[in-house]
């Protein structure tokens, strides 16, 4: 848990929240930057997503350490209230937009979930972050997929 992201306002089921918003980096500097992070004791805001495009496998790394806006401040929870959906507007790098996918009342944090492959990486040697949603769905670790 950090600084999180709270809304004012009632937020319905389906609803725009926000973009995350941030600089486009490649694998090698998304490696470097996360490494960097760890050592100077940084929060890692680098998000990863791997998808299928017409047939291919794209993998699109957004940092927003440097220049993004309010997106980065939302935690993860293992029972989210918000999800991550990429969608292109007239360019082959999508923009990271965040929806409400139920009803969010005023005061509540705005959460999603880190990724869904989590539970699938057994390799005792990759340091694991705990998770501290402390929902019901809870899985222990903040998800992690390597790329």
């Amino acid at each position: 848990m950090g600084l999180g992201l709270f809304t004012e306002k009632f937020i319905t089921a389906g609803t725009f929240i926000c973009e995350y918003a941030g600089e486009i980096i490649t694998k090698t500097q998304a490696l470097y930057r996360q490494k960097l992070n760890k050592i100077q004791g940084n929060m890692n805001y680098i998000f990863c997503l791997n998808e299928f495009v017409d047939g291919r496998a794209n993998t699109n790394f957004i940092d927003p350490s440097h220049f993004g806006n309010i997106g980065r401040y939302i935690n993860h929870s293992c029972d989210p209230n918000s999800e991550i959906m990429p969608v292109r507007v007239d360019c082959p790098i999508p923009k990271l937009a965040i929806f409400s996918c139920i009803d969010i009342s005023p005061d509540e944090e705005i959460t999603f979930n880190y990724g869904l492959n989590s539970m699938s990486i057994t390799d005792e040697t990759i340091e694991r972050v705990p998770c501290l949603c402390q929902s019901a769905k809870c899985k222990g670790f903040i998800p992690l997929d390597s790329y």
